[in-house]
């Protein structure tokens, strides 16, 4: 892959020093290394949309890190803020394609399209004539009573799925269940890090400690260069699923606006 990759021809990517720079002011945006990759792969791409898989395989999967899908919904939001500082959102676009991925549009400037040319109007053309249209004789009586039928049909099946709905609303309950953390001060928490537990979880002392460690070895470790997540939320589920880790790493709390998570998941042998 080239160290230095244009993006059409108003702005540049270096892949070295993760800097995307417009090529007319040289001002310049550093970009987070998994946000770098990933829009290299969007330019080679030419247009054509790369899935979430791919963007996960690319980003994080290559240097060992497991995330979801929220990491790269993260990472387009960094990308797209990254544009409008530089003022390129009338050049450059990034467009989420519903069930598929995300695609990069590259729109060159007015002065590089080629001049529109004249020609010559054509004449007018009277529109042609168009002939009466038959007269519709009304329905026969059976086919009406053929229509009633297949409307009275139809309302019965909408009651009675409505019925049954009903039923399996009051056997099954549906609603969701409220998940509460609390701080966490066992050991394993990163430095200036508030780390934060499930309420009914606090017991899984062993596998919260070892979701801390595999975060602070694969992430941490891996992103000296990057302002550490303020709060980690750790997500444990039942003893059955020891050998999972999971855990939100957020810039503020969850109940503050724009707190900035990042999620991950581990699997562990």
């Amino acid at each position: 892959m080239l160290n230095n990759i244009a993006i059409g021809s108003s702005v540049t990517l270096d892949m070295q020093t993760r800097t995307l720079a417009r090529t007319d002011t040289q001002e310049t945006v550093t970009l987070p290394q998994s946000a770098c990759l990933c829009l290299a792969a969007l330019v080679e791409a030419q247009g054509e949309v790369l899935s979430q898989e791919q963007l996960m395989e690319i980003g994080w999967r290559s240097a060992g890190v497991e995330v979801t899908d929220n990491s790269v919904r993260v990472m387009i939001t960094k990308l797209r803020r990254a544009f409008a500082q530089l003022n390129l959102q009338e050049a450059i676009t990034l467009i989420a394609v519903t069930r598929s991925g995300y695609r990069l549009i590259v729109r060159e400037t007015a002065s590089e399209e080629p001049p529109a040319t004249q020609t010559e109007a054509l004449p007018q053309q009277e529109p042609p004539v168009q002939p009466p249209a038959p007269a519709v004789a009304p329905a026969p009586p059976r086919a009406r009573s053929t229509l009633l039928q297949k409307f009275c049909v139809t309302l019965s099946g909408v009651l009675v799925g409505l019925v049954i709905a009903l039923l399996l609303r009051g056997i099954f309950d549906f609603s969701p269940q409220p998940v509460h953390f609390v701080r966490w001060n066992g050991p394993g928490v990163p430095p200036g890090t508030e780390v934060m537990v499930q309420q009914d979880k606090q017991s899984q002392t062993a596998l919260i400690e070892s979701t801390l460690q595999t975060y602070t070895r694969h992430v941490l470790a891996r992103r000296t260069d990057e302002k550490p997540a303020a709060v980690l939320y750790v997500t444990t589920g039942s003893e059955k699923m020891s050998k999972f880790q999971g855990l939100i790493a957020c810039q503020q709390p969850f109940k503050d606006s724009g707190n900035d998570c990042e999620s991950f998941y581990f699997r562990h042998y």
